[in-house]
């Protein structure tokens, strides 16, 4: 696992963490913003086209995943 991942990983864990220990929290809704600004983040550097594109095929992939394996990201190596 790419250090990358690992630090999303822990990322998200904190996330729900968080979520699980202030019931105040919507932990749905926190997925929504966080989604918001990965998409605003993902627009500084590319095009609406590409991110569509990215949007698209992992959708396809879970869908398309009956065995449910991990979806891996590499760094082109």
């Amino acid at each position: 696992m790419s250090g990358e991942q690992q630090i999303v990983d822990f990322l998200m864990q904190q996330l729900d963490d968080a979520a699980a220990q202030n019931k105040v929290l919507n932990g749905p809704y926190m997925e929504d913003i966080l989604f918001t600004q990965l998409l605003s983040r993902l627009a500084e550097r590319r095009s609406e086209k590409d991110i569509l594109h990215q949007v698209q095929y992992h959708l396809n992939f879970e869908q398309r995943n009956l065995s449910k394996d991990e979806f891996v990201v590499t760094r082109g190596c």
